[in-house]
């Protein structure tokens, strides 16, 4: 067997930390990926896994093996990506998910570009509430709204700041008032997500450090977008992400409030698993994004008229 994709599969292995995940992963029969494993433990002389019924684990070993195999794969991958680059061939499919929210308004309307760009490559986008699902799916990439995690072995690329806001329509603020201090929240009619979400939990500026809010709503919500509508009907506030609100806040149709004070900033990120990371299709598209969004992202630049891309998203 080829031991580079011997060690791909062990590498696949070990992230998943199972032989079917990673099986579901490389989109190739568990059967196969025992034969890699066992051929690959057979050249070299020595076991690199224990496995159980559910999961299996790195011997010592295997973990050395492990960082071995990274840095060589890295090494061909990159080596790979410049010589396709460099020739233009840069093809297949590639594998993306992103939250719905951001997915429907700040990928997809981007995406014709991109493959004007690149048309030997295709993309399948789909909805990935959680970066950790593109390892059952098998994504390529995941774009995820959140801090940088050093605890799922992910590689992380910063794409764009990010930050919530509070929002209301200025007809519900004219008719209960606009709070002028976090405390005040507790009087308003608030929309939040739905009772075990850790976005629920707001924090702001106080004379001595941060001071958190656990906001309790009104109306409780598993979906961004299902906050905004009832926003935008006048049902209350709402902590929103400003790639959601930014063109309502543009338009007038929504307020923000004690902007001074809250402390909101969730970076986007693209995240990749180690082995496929460095791959020609996910570099071109991860520099297509930066370049897309920068430093300050098309849906915060509201002092002057709409981009190009903002006019795409808003569409």
């Amino acid at each position: 067997m080829d031991q580079i994709v011997s060690m791909r599969i062990f590498v696949a292995v070990a992230e998943t930390g199972a032989l079917n995940g990673a099986a579901r992963a490389l989109e190739i029969s568990p059967s196969a990926v025992s034969k890699h494993i066992a051929a690959l433990e057979n050249t070299l002389g020595a076991q690199l896994l224990t496995r159980t019924t559910r999961q299996v684990a790195l011997t010592e070993v295997g973990a050395s093996y492990l960082q071995s195999c990274r840095v060589i794969i890295a090494e061909l991958d990159k080596a790979n990506s410049e010589a396709s680059t460099a020739s233009g061939s840069v093809q297949g499919v590639l594998h993306v998910g992103a939250p719905s929210g951001f997915a429907h308004r700040h990928v997809a309307p981007h995406l014709p570009i991109f493959i004007e760009q690149y048309p030997h490559l295709s993309v399948e986008l789909q909805s990935a509430e959680n970066a950790t699902d593109m390892i059952e799916a098998g994504f390529d990439i995941c774009i995820r709204i959140s801090p940088h995690s050093d605890h799922d072995r992910l590689v992380y690329t910063e794409l764009a700041p990010n930050s919530r806001q509070l929002v209301a329509t200025p007809e519900y603020l004219a008719a209960h008032g606009a709070p002028q201090k976090p405390a005040d929240l507790n009087q308003h009619w608030l929309i939040t997500q739905i009772a075990n979400s850790s976005s629920n939990y707001w924090h702001f500026k106080d004379g001595s450090g941060v001071q958190t809010i656990h906001a309790r709503g009104h109306l409780m919500m598993d979906s961004g977008d299902a906050m905004l509508r009832a926003v935008l009907n006048n049902g209350g506030i709402a902590m929103l992400p400003t790639y959601m609100t930014a063109r309502h806040i543009r338009a007038g149709a929504v307020t923000t409030i004690l902007d001074s004070l809250v402390m909101e900033d969730y970076p986007i990120h693209a995240v990749t698993l180690p082995s496929r990371h460095a791959i020609p299709k996910i570099d071109v598209f991860l520099e297509f994004l930066q370049s897309l969004y920068s430093v300050t992202p098309y849906w915060d630049a509201l002092d002057g008229p709409p981009s190009a891309a903002a006019l795409r998203a808003s569409l």
